[in-house]
C-alpha cells in the first residue's frame, strides 16, 4: 500500500520514537525496519543511497515534501521475500472493506512484518466498498511467486467475491493451508470464500452476521476472533484491531502484541 509522507509529518517523526511514527520501509527498500521512528536524516540519507544506486534507470520519482524515492513495486516484493521478518500477504480486489485492510496492514507493518498488499484486479489500484482507493505493492501474479507465513484476507462485497474468484489467490491459499502456515480472513470472506471454496472443513470460524448462516459449523459464529489452529477469522470494521492484533500474537508472540497494542490507546481486550 502507497502511503506519501508530507512536510508537517517530518518534524513529528524526528522526535516521536514510539511505533505510531509512520513505517515507510515498503518505499525504502535499503532502510532497515529497525529504524522506524528514527531521526528524519536517517531516512534522508536513505533515501539518498536509494536515489543514486537507481537514478541510472530513471526509476526515481521525488515525493513531496521529504526526498523519498518510491522503489519500483516489484522491488518491495523482492526486498520482503528476502528480509529476515515474518512475510504477510494483504489481497485486495474492488469492494474490499479499506478499514478491514488498512488496518491489518498498517497493525502488521507496527509490529514489523514485511507485508505486500497484491491486487487481484487488472490494476494496482483497487476501489474499496465506500469509495476508498487504495494502491497495491504489487499484481498478485507476481505476489504469488512468494512464500507467505501469513495470508490474511480483508471482507467488504463484492471484495470477497473478487478475492473468491481469483484462481491465482485459490491456489495461494490452498498451497497456504496445506503447507500448515498461517491463514486468516474476516467479515464477508471467510464465508464467501473459505467456506465455498471447502477450505473450513473440520475447523471452527465466525464471520460477519450477514453472513454466518452459511458456515457449517455454527459453534463459534458469536464470537469477534476465533482462531482454531492455523486458521484465525473475525466479524468486521468493529473486530479488525482485534482481529490484527491476535495475528501479531501468533506471528511475534504476546510481548510484541502489548508494544504494538499499547501506543494505539487499545481498550482492554482479550486475543
Amino acid at each position: 500500500m502507497q502511503v506519501l509522507h508530507n512536510k508537517s509529518q517530518t518534524a513529528f517523526t524526528s522526535s516521536c520514537k514510539c511505533q505510531c511514527a509512520p513505517n515507510t520501509a515498503p518505499l525504502v527498500p535499503s532502510l532497515k525496519r529497525r529504524a522506524l521512528g528514527a531521526p528524519g536524516a536517517v531516512f534522508q540519507q536513505a533515501a539518498s543511497l536509494w536515489h543514486r544506486e537507481h537514478s541510472e534507470k530513471g526509476k526515481r520519482r521525488q515525493l513531496s515534501g521529504w526526498s523519498v524515492s518510491a522503489a519500483p513495486r516489484a522491488s518491495s516484493v523482492m526486498a520482503a521475500a528476502a528480509g529476515s521478518n515474518p512475510k504477510v500477504l494483504i489481497p485486495v480486489g474492488t469492494g474490499t472493506e479499506e478499514m478491514e485492510a488498512v488496518i491489518v496492514i498498517d497493525v502488521l507493518r507496527r509490529a514489523g512484518a514485511d507485508v505486500v498488499v497484491a491486487s487481484v484486479e487488472d490494476s494496482l489500484q483497487v476501489t474499496c466498498s465506500r469509495g476508498v482507493k487504495l494502491t497495491a505493492d504489487a499484481m498478485i501474479d507476481d505476489a504469488a511467486k512468494y512464500q507467505y507465513d501469513l495470508i490474511a484476507m480483508p471482507g467488504g462485497m463484492p471484495g470477497a467475491e473478487r478475492l473468491r474468484d481469483s484462481a491465482v489467490l485459490e491456489a495461494l491459499v490452498k498451497d497456504q493451508k496445506e503447507g500448515g502456515r498461517l491463514l486468516a480472513a474476516i467479515c464477508a470472506t471467510p464465508a464467501v470464500f473459505l467456506e465455498a471454496k471447502g477450505m473450513l472443513a473440520g475447523q471452527k470460524a465466525t464471520c460477519h452476521p450477514g453472513f454466518s448462516s452459511k458456515l457449517s459449523d455454527q459453534s463459534a459464529v458469536e464470537s469477534r476472533v476465533v482462531v482454531d489452529g492455523k486458521l484465525t477469522t473475525s466479524r468486521g470494521p468493529g473486530t479488525a484491531f482485534e482481529f490484527a492484533l491476535s495475528l501479531v500474537n501468533q506471528l511475534y508472540g504476546r510481548e510484541k502484541m502489548e508494544s504494538v497494542a499499547g501506543p494505539m490507546v487499545m481498550y482492554p481486550y482479550s486475543v
